[in-house]
Formats: structure tokens, C-alpha cells, sequence
């Protein structure tokens, strides 16, 4: 199987999310071969907790990691790579760094756990790609692929950015749009202009164009070595990008509004599988926590106890089930108000109750109106944050090497 993760990218600026500008042809054609998650919610807004709780089916007060506190993901906590590694399979991931280096714990179960670090998925395909050609044709792999490329800062290629700018741009951000700008902005409350904004749009939807000319690249690499029919492939994002929705641009970790909770979710089934669908969307609630479970169930290895999540299998199968409860926390946050719990239309962040059906943009606090509603996902919060982390792994010193990549992506 191939999980590819693209970092920081939201799902509304794919066409496959209702988006019109040309950003996404391969992503939307791979939708078409599989199923689509309309609904798809990340575990936290920010890299290390949210890919933890890819790989561990965790909350992120259940696993533990935290890039606030420098703790990485302790080597206690049970991930998917170690499962599938435990099963027979190969694991390999190619990946750019930051936040999931292997000195925060998220390389446990990985034969093979090597930092790209250019910050494209064209590369970091390559060398995917380079491993799994090494295999034995009969071994069943597990591929973990990660870019930044959609990440600040967004350095897009001229011919790219002129799809989305194509009368150019002089304003004060320049060519692309850096770190040191958009901290600047953000954190001096900065106004830009509607020429700045477009700017900062366009150089983000010229990055996710190039990525998803990769993503196809690699899928036709797949299929020219004929791995790709029987492969599950399976393509999201941790997070998504605040663009001016709730005052800051180009920027994320910081809330938990949906413009940084919405993320991507295609799953491509493999040839021969009962739930074989091409081109199905699906509104139900997906999770993060859900993807291991999910990619367990597919190719037939027992689910362990230790993952919390669901298998969404049973919701491709559209077999009816209660809707389950999606929690995100702010890594370092206030446990009493950075916490969101959401159903399928309601979703309480701290003391504010949204209604997603009619308010999308999370403007109109509904608690007053229905606190019905906002006790039950309250006292799911409540009843979660008693249980606390399954284990807690040692903090430790950012330096070096690890430093100068943290910093460059802006993590530091």
C-alpha cells in the first residue's frame, strides 16, 4: 500500500472539493478511481500530533506527541508501520523532514525512514519509488510518502503561478511568500492588500498544482511497473492553511476552525477488493485516528486493540453506523478552550457551539440556543481528557541540522 501525506493542504482548493481554479487534475482523476471523503478532519492543526495520530489511530492527548513540548512519540505507543512490519510486510518512508524526523518518534516500525528534505514530492517520489523497485515482486510493501511542498514558504515556478496570476504581481512580498513576511503580517496585524491576498492564494494554488503533477507522475509510475491496480493507495493531508478566513494568512497550528481541520481524503481500493467503488463521495465523518484502521481492514491484518479509531470500510460498504465524535486539539493548548469536538453538522470549539450546516465560516456562537447539543460534545471532551496519554515520551533538545530545517520551515 502508498500513503502519501501533503502537508498544510487544504481540501477546498482541489476540484474534487468544488474548487475552479486548475490546481488539481491527477488528485480529482484519482478520486474518480476511488472513494472520496467529503468530510475528513484532522487530529490537530499542526504536523507531529496529526501524523501521530495517523500512524497510532490516537488522539493526540492519547499518543502523547507534541512538538510544543519537544516530546516525541514514545516508542511504547504501537503505530501502523510496526503492525504491518509484524505481518510481513516492507515499509519504507521517504519524507521531508521537520516535524516527523525520526527523532520524534515517527519512524517506529520503518525498515527504511529517510529525510528528502527539497520540499517537492517529485523527489521524495523518486526515492519511494527507487526502494520499492528493490523489493521482491511477491513482498507486500507499505509506502509512507510526505512533502512540505505545499507548506510555507510557497516558491512556486513562474509557469505554475502565471496559471493563477497571469497578469504578475509588484507588491511587497515579492516573488513568492517567505516565513519572514507572513509572521510579519500575522503577527503585526498587518493588512494586505486584495493584489497581496491574490498573491498569497495564487503562489499557494501554483505549489499544490505542482504537487499534484508529481502525485500524477507517480501514479503513472506505478502503473508502468504494474504495481498500481492491486495497490491501496491512499492520498491526505495533516492539516489545512488559514487564508484570511479568521485574520491571519499563510498560516496555521494556531485555531482549530475548519479552513485548518478540513483535509483531503481519497482512498483507492485495490483490484479484486468486495468494496472495489470508482468515483463514490462520501459525506460521512472520517477521521485521522481512522486511516490505520482502515488500512488494516483492507488488506485483511487484525486490527489491535490499542487503535481507537474506526474502519471505514463498513462506510464505503454503506452499512449504517452512528456517527462518531471528531476530536482536534491546539498542540500546546489550553485544554479548557483549544479543544473542538464535532459531529456531522455541530461542532463545539471551547465554550463555542457552530452550526456547519448553515454557518461555514464559524461565525454565530448557536450554545446559547442549544445546549442539548453543546453538553453532549462537551462532556465528550470530558470524558476523553480523563483518560489522559497511554505513555509520554522524553523531551528532547532541537540542534543541529534538525534545528536549521525546523527553522527554515518555520517552525522555530
Amino acid at each position: 500500500m502508498v500513503l502519501i501525506s501533503v502537508d498544510t493542504l487544504r481540501a477546498d482548493h482541489l476540484g474534487a472539493y468544488g474548487y475552479g481554479p486548475p490546481t488539481s487534475p491527477r488528485f480529482d482523476a484519482l478520486a474518480r478511481e476511488g472513494v472520496l471523503f467529503e468530510t475528513a478532519v484532522a487530529a490537530a492543526p499542526s504536523t507531529l500530533p496529526s501524523h501521530a495520530s495517523i500512524f497510532t489511530s490516537l488522539s493526540p492527548h492519547r499518543h502523547g506527541a507534541s512538538f510544543a513540548a519537544r516530546r516525541p512519540l514514545a516508542d511504547s505507543v504501537l503505530t501502523l508501520a510496526e503492525v504491518l512490519k509484524a505481518s510481513g510486510y516492507r515499509t519504507g518512508a521517504f519524507h521531508d523532514g521537520g516535524q516527523i524526523v525520526p527523532e520524534l518518534g515517527l519512524g517506529q516500525g520503518f525498515e527504511v525512514y529517510r529525510t528528502i528534505g527539497q520540499d517537492r514530492l517529485s523527489p521524495v517520489a523518486a526515492a519511494g519509488l527507487a526502494w520499492l523497485d528493490g523489493l521482491q515482486r511477491q513482498e507486500p510493501f507499505f509506502l509512507f510518502l510526505h512533502t512540505y511542498e505545499t507548506h510555507l514558504p510557497y516558491t512556486p515556478a513562474a509557469a505554475d503561478l502565471r496559471v493563477f496570476q497571469p497578469d504578475g504581481y509588484t507588491g511587497f512580498l515579492g516573488t513568492g511568500v517567505g516565513h519572514k513576511e507572513m509572521r510579519t503580517v500575522n503577527n503585526q496585524g498587518i493588512s494586505l492588500s486584495p493584489a497581496d491576498q491574490r498573491h498569497v492564494v495564487a503562489s499557494y494554488d501554483a505549489e499544490i498544482r505542482a504537487m499534484d503533477r508529481a502525485l500524477g507522475e507517480l501514479l503513472d509510475a506505478l502503473r508502468a511497473r504494474g504495481r498500481l491496480a492491486n495497490t491501496l493507495v491512499v492520498v491526505t493531508s495533516d492539516h489545512g492553511e488559514e487564508l484570511g478566513e479568521h485574520g491571519s494568512w499563510a498560516w496555521h497550528s494556531h485555531t482549530l476552525y475548519e479552513e485548518l481541520l478540513r483535509v483531503p481524503l481519497v482512498v483507492r481500493l485495490p483490484a479484486g477488493t468486495a468494496e472495489r467503488a470508482e468515483g463514490v463521495r462520501l459525506s460521512e465523518l472520517a477521521r485521522g485516528i481512522d486511516l490505520a484502521p482502515t488500512v488494516l481492514d483492507v488488506v485483511g491484518v487484525p486490527i489491535p486493540s490499542s487503535f481507537e479509531g474506526r474502519s471505514l470500510l463498513p462506510v464505503i460498504r454503506r452499512e449504517p453506523s452512528a456517527a462518531p465524535f471528531a476530536l482536534s486539539l491546539l498542540d500546546g493548548g489550553d485544554p479548557e478552550q483549544d479543544f473542538a469536538v464535532r459531529r456531522e453538522r455541530w461542532k463545539l470549539y471551547g465554550e463555542r457551539l457552530f452550526d456547519l450546516e448553515d454557518d461555514r465560516g464559524e461565525t454565530v456562537d448557536r450554545s446559547a440556543e442549544h445546549a442539548e447539543i453543546t453538553e453532549v460534545l462537551r462532556r465528550y471532551w470530558t470524558r476523553e481528557r480523563a483518560r489522559g496519554a497511554t505513555a509520554t515520551g522524553s523531551a528532547i533538545e532541537i540542534e543541529g541540522e534538525l534545528r536549521r530545517r525546523l527553522e527554515a520551515l518555520g517552525y522555530l
